[in-house]
């Protein structure tokens, strides 16, 4: 077993995903004291990449274009050495791999990504201004994103992706009483993300 290392399929936005995740979950990691490039300079790449892409998307020029296509390499080719590292320390002991936050090939993972998470419900929480996050759980996923916004009078942005291991009593808080709010889940497993939900929304108390 070993952490895969090809990134060069990845759509962009699964590729910044996958790049947070990594970063995150090999930062402060016993297992990976000295990680080769370092951290901090991937996440100068996923920075740089992330930057370059919402500009294309947003202007659509193809100066812009040509900026975020030359980033995409530059950050795969960090996360391609970032994997070696990883491959050299964990040694092929699945647990050491996991945590690093790279997809692993195995014998008996996942071989494609999660489906839609089904059955988001909202309901409110034991306090004013918290709402419950329940949804159903799939089998082989390693943790679950999740995002939630205020719709009440304008669509405003998502909030950064939250993460959970369980399906189950996850708290948003704190909202805004009176306020309605929409929120959206997708799995992640070994082999990526996987599409969003679809949207439930609850009213906060």
């Amino acid at each position: 077993m070993k952490a895969l290392i090809d990134f060069t399929r990845k759509k962009e936005d699964g590729l910044v995903v996958a790049a947070n995740t990594i970063i995150g979950a090999m930062t402060d990691n016993p297992h990976y004291v000295t990680p080769m490039p370092a951290l901090e300079d991937v996440q100068a790449l996923v920075d740089d990449f992330s930057n370059k892409l919402i500009a294309a998307r947003r202007r659509g020029s193809p100066e812009e274009t040509a900026l975020k296509d030359e980033a995409k390499p530059l950050l795969v080719d960090a996360l391609h050495q970032l994997a070696y590292y990883v491959n050299l320390v964990a040694k092929g002991h699945l647990s050491t791999l996991l945590s690093s936050g790279f997809p692993v090939s195995s014998p008996d993972g996942p071989s494609t990504v999660p489906y839609a998470i089904e059955y988001v419900r909202l309901t409110d929480g034991y306090q004013s201004g918290q709402v419950r996050l329940d949804f159903a759980k799939q089998d082989g996923i390693r943790i679950y994103e999740y995002q939630y916004r205020n719709v009440t009078l304008t669509e405003l942005e998502w909030s950064d992706r939250l993460a959970t291991t369980s399906s189950r009593g996850n708290i948003l808080a704190p909202l805004e009483p009176g306020q309605r709010y929409e929120v959206r889940v997708r799995a992640v497993n070994t082999q990526g993300a996987g599409d969003w939900s679809q949207i439930a929304s609850i009213w906060a108390r």
